[in-house]
């Protein structure tokens, strides 16, 4: 074998076993950590950006907004590591208890869950929805925007660390009651759980 046909056979292989590793860690069908906040964005957002909303402090370096009506927007940070997820919840509850009112509150999006069911059986498209219809969610309001944040984990595969904080609120300050049953609304398009032991909660201050 000349020399060209073995830095062929060694390219070729280099090749396959980065394929496979890739493979491993991103997971059959899913996208790279920068394009994974995208998965949380409901397509009803036609606005969205790949950066972090100005709104709060840039917990992670992987993020997305974007505004669902002209009073509603919806933010997602996404985490690949347990131990950066943490840290980054932390100092996100410090930010708002620091800049607003927080606590937390239970939310039931049964009605809007099977509602978004129906809408997307009739274009016949299908989105998992294993997760619980009623969680815990934390509640912030401020002067510039209020809203609900909730915390999906693992929502892929149990063996993968894919932790997504999701933010839907205002964009200015309203009464949140009012626009509530909106943001039920949005939350119920954006939802996704494939994993029977994925969980849906608050921030858990």
């Amino acid at each position: 074998m000349n020399k060209k046909a073995i830095l062929l056979v060694l390219f070729i292989t280099t090749v396959g076993v980065w394929f496979i590793l890739d493979s491993i860690t991103i997971g059959p069908g899913l996208p790279p950590s920068e394009s994974m906040p995208d998965w949380y964005v409901s397509k009803s957002i036609t606005d969205s950006k790949q950066e972090c909303t100005p709104f709060f402090p840039k917990i992670s370096k992987f993020c997305s907004y974007g505004n669902y009506t002209r009073r509603t927007m919806l933010a997602v940070w996404y985490f690949d590591d347990d131990k950066k997820f943490l840290q980054s919840k932390n100092e996100l509850n410090e930010y708002l208890s620091e800049h607003g009112k927080v606590s937390t509150v239970q939310l039931d999006i049964s009605e809007e869950i099977n509602e978004e069911i129906k809408r997307l059986e009739s274009k016949n498209v299908w989105q998992p929805t294993l997760g619980p219809k009623r969680f815990d969610a934390t509640k912030y309001e401020s002067e510039i925007t209020s809203g609900y944040f909730v915390v999906y984990k693992t929502p892929f595969l149990e063996s993968r660390e894919d932790y997504f904080i999701v933010y839907y609120g205002t964009r200015e300050s309203v009464n949140l009651s009012e626009q509530t049953p909106v943001l039920k609304k949005l939350i119920a398009k954006s939802y996704y759980m494939a994993n029977e032991d994925g969980t849906v909660e608050g921030l858990k201050i």
